[in-house]
């Protein structure tokens, strides 16, 4: 199977829409329509994301039946943890930004 279909079976078998899974990691909504329709292949990194949103584990699997080597486990939580305090910290920068005044009320 190629890459581009096995992400679209993953994609499809997740149970999830395609803006769910861009925004469990951290991107915009079409991400990942916009990356299945692409016509190059897309990096073990990217595909190790994606494959997290969507409940799935990427690695290595030796022919001769040795341990697994996961790829992207530890960076993608990290990413995608990082990605969404960046969305956050973006959207109260211009939440507070459009404010015209704070007051600070003590009790």
């Amino acid at each position: 199977m190629e890459v581009a279909d096995a992400m679209r079976k993953m994609v499809d078998e997740s149970g999830l829409t395609r803006s769910q899974i861009s925004a469990r990691m951290g991107r915009y909504d079409s991400y990942i329509s916009q990356l299945l329709t692409r016509p190059s292949v897309p990096g073990a990194d990217t595909v190790a994301a994606v494959a997290h949103a969507c409940g799935y584990r990427l690695a290595l699997v030796p022919m001769d039946g040795g341990d697994a080597i996961p790829i992207g486990d530890a960076s993608t939580d990290s990413d995608a943890s990082n990605a969404t305090i960046a969305q956050t910290r973006a959207l109260l920068t211009r939440a507070l930004a459009n404010l015209d005044a704070l007051e600070i009320m003590d009790e």
